[in-house]
């Protein structure tokens, strides 16, 4: 971010009449006006200061606590035997940055996968632990998928704006999915 000040014509003009005024004696006058004239317009001249973009937050000896959805998180997956790495930071990182629950992304990677160990054995799966287009869609890691999914859900004209009982009737459009899915998101609180 940058910050621009710009002081006016006439306030570098009453500085310098204050600045005449205030030393009257006749014989340096001159060299002092003249420097205050040169501080006047230094001052004049627009200035630009370079701000960091965002205020560094002040850090605190004391320790923050632990996000309690981690944890919830993974003890889900233990509970479903979901094989490690379980990407639950993955899985949180995402929900925050679009703005989806948390709950949802493990919560269909249990009804589609059960979390990616049905689909473990076909190429044509993957890394989709969600049922994606299945048999159309791969991706290079869990994490691409994660983020994938979530951003679909979150920004493609399909999904965007809709409540939630209605993205995963567009995911899937059984009538039983929807709430086959908030079933599930509600077993990990």
């Amino acid at each position: 971010m940058i910050v621009t000040l710009r002081f006016t014509p006439a306030w570098v003009v009453r500085c310098l009449t204050a600045a005449e005024e205030f030393w009257p004696s006749k014989p340096i006058r001159w060299a002092r006006a003249l420097g205050t004239a040169a501080a006047g317009l230094a001052l004049g001249a627009t200035t630009v200061a370079d701000v960091p973009a965002t205020l560094s937050k002040p850090s605190f000896t004391r320790e923050s606590r632990p996000d309690p959805r981690f944890a919830r998180l993974e003890r889900f997956f233990r509970r479903y035997h979901c094989p490690a790495p379980h990407h639950v930071s993955e899985y949180l990182h995402v929900a925050d940055g679009y703005g989806l629950d948390y709950r949802l992304l493990p919560a269909v990677s249990i009804r589609e996968t059960l979390c990616g160990v049905a689909e473990k054995d076909r190429a044509d799966m993957l890394n989709n632990y969600w049922g994606y287009h299945p048999g159309r869609q791969i991706f290079p890691s869990v994490s691409a998928g994660i983020e994938y999914v979530a951003r679909q859900l979150a920004q493609n004209p399909l999904y965007k704006g809709k409540p939630l009982q209605d993205k995963l009737f567009t995911y899937n459009p059984r009538p039983a999915y929807p709430e086959e899915i908030r079933r599930i998101m509600r077993q990990i609180e």
